[in-house]
């Protein structure tokens, strides 16, 4: 009887620990980035799709894994220096953050400035670190990489549908020149039929300007 006694016992204690256990992984709260670390995921920002900008900001998605947060709790982030390649004078950020109560998503700012940038690319690396309040998250996902320049390069919303249906081929110059006609330097959001005025006012600007490529040619849309 004694022996079913001891058993019975150790059996409750073990399943008391393994409550304890659950109970501490539940009250343990992990942050890591939304995008992962790859290239491919990282945040973009070119200047050279804001003509005259000096400064821009980005945000950056950090997911929360674990309880809600019962009031607004700081966490602890680090540049990793051996990937950065930007200058603490290209950006400003505040390596201490606060993620907002009752949420399981917030964001960082970062600014970025157009100081040094001509025909220059630069990376910055964050890293989420420990503090008393959170633990890194999914491995994969505990960095995050920012890539800005002052290069031109195609805008992400330049898409082959944009080509195929509005604008035609990419080129600096006459993304300078819509630019210069519409006012705008990104067309993400607008509708069908915005998208198709705003081109056939630049495909007009275009004839009334004379304007051309770099080369001379025809500067050429597809709209119709």
């Amino acid at each position: 009887m004694k022996i079913y006694i001891f058993l019975i016992s150790v059996l409750l204690t073990a399943w008391a620990c393994s409550e304890d256990a659950i109970d501490s992984y539940k009250s343990t709260r992990y942050l890591y980035f939304s995008k992962p670390e790859v290239l491919d995921s990282a945040t973009f920002l070119s200047f050279s799709h804001y003509p005259g900008a000096t400064e821009k900001k980005i945000n950056v998605e950090v997911t929360l894994i674990g309880d809600l947060l019962k009031e607004n709790t700081t966490y602890q982030l680090e540049i990793d220096q051996d990937s950065t390649t930007a200058d603490p004078s290209d950006y400003e950020l505040n390596l201490t953050q606060t993620f907002a109560a009752n949420q399981i998503k917030d964001s960082i700012e970062i600014k970025v400035f157009n100081k040094n940038l001509t025909n220059k690319e630069v990376t910055l690396y964050l890293r989420i670190v420990e503090n008393e309040n959170f633990s890194p998250g999914l491995k994969k996902n505990r960095a995050a990489r920012i890539i800005f320049n002052d290069i031109d390069s195609q805008p992400l919303w330049w898409t082959s549908s944009i080509e195929t249906l509005f604008l035609g081929r990419w080129t600096p110059e006459k993304y300078a020149r819509f630019i210069e006609s519409s006012g705008i330097t990104d067309l993400t959001g607008y509708e069908f039929t915005a998208i198709r005025k705003i081109c056939l006012q630049f495909k007009e600007d275009i004839r009334l300007n004379g304007w051309t490529e770099k080369d001379g040619s025809p500067m050429e849309l597809t709209v119709n």
